[in-house]
Order: structure tokens, then sequence, then C-alpha cells
């Protein structure tokens, strides 16, 4: 009886160092927050438009946004923000515009979701990536992104600068 006790203690004993040891996840700022933060601190902002419906934002939060490399880039390089594409009733204020979280989803230009969306620390809009991307597909972006390459080169040239063949829409759902 006393080695089964032990057992279970030493069983409860692991799995709450399990628990406790759980993955990072990314950190989502209120959007109007993540603006004023990117300017302060002078990082770009990652918008990332979901909705709580959504399999392939959950998928990609679950599979991309766990990593210690895409979040310890993501802490270097930028600041995250989040819209509910699906909210309505509420008011956000982007550069002299009062919209609900859904009009400015689609004023980014998103469609669908998820669509990531990259703006400078001021706010100016740089680019949006649809759908759902996984780790080796955007990887690569981020980077592109975050190391400002793209104001001097297209991504392709960033490819091939890495030594990495561009493949088209690889990774993408």
């Amino acid at each position: 009886m006393t080695r089964l006790f032990s057992t279970v203690v030493l069983l409860l004993a692991m799995a709450g160092t399990a628990l406790a040891q759980s993955p990072r996840a990314a950190v989502w700022i209120p959007f109007e927050e993540a603006l004023e933060m990117g300017k302060k601190a002078e990082k770009m902002v990652l918008v990332d438009i979901w909705s709580p419906r959504c399999g392939w934002c959950r998928k990609m939060q679950e599979e991309v946004y766990t990593r210690d490399d895409v979040l310890d880039y993501l802490d270097e390089h930028f600041i995250t923000g989040r819209l509910n594409i699906d909210v309505r009733d509420d008011t956000l204020s982007y550069l002299g515009y009062e919209l609900s979280s859904a009009d400015l989803s689609v004023g980014f230009g998103a469609r669908g979701t998820p669509t990531t969306v990259f703006l400078t620390p001021d706010g100016g809009y740089i680019t949006r990536l649809p759908g759902y991307h996984d780790y080796d597909s955007y990887w690569p972006v981020l980077q592109f992104i975050g190391s400002e390459s793209f104001r001097d080169m297209s991504f392709q040239e960033f490819m091939e600068k890495r030594g990495t063949p561009l493949k088209q829409a690889e990774g993408q759902r």
C-alpha cells in the first residue's frame, strides 16, 4: 500500500511539473494599446486578425506562436496586437479614423482569418499575409519584415540571399 501511495504521489508531482512547463505562447495586446507601444518602443506592430470560430487561427496559435524562436523574434522586433474580425460594436482609433474591429480588419485587406498585418512603428501599413502559414513558410516572412529587409529588396531577393529558393504558397492553407 505504501508503494502504491508513493507511486501516486510521484505521478502527481510529475504531472504538476509538466503543467508548469507548458509551452510559451504569444501575448496579444489590444490593437490601440499595441499601436501606442509600437510608437513608444519604435518597434513594428504585428496584428493578428482572427475569429474565435476559426480553426486555422487556433492551429497557427498552437503550432507557430508557441515556438521559442518565433516568440523570441516577436519580442525583439515587434509589438503584437490583435483584432477580432467578428466584432462590430466597438470603436477603435486608427490614423484619425474611428472604426470597428471588423471594419478595420477589412480596411487592412482581411478577407478571412487568420490574416497577419504588419505596420510600421507609427502605424503605417507595410503588408498583410492572408491565411494559415506553417512555421516553415511563416518564419522567413517574419524575418523579412522584422529585419526591415522589405525596405530595400523584394521577398524573392531576400530568400535568394538566404540561399533558400522561393516556394510559392508552401505551407499556406
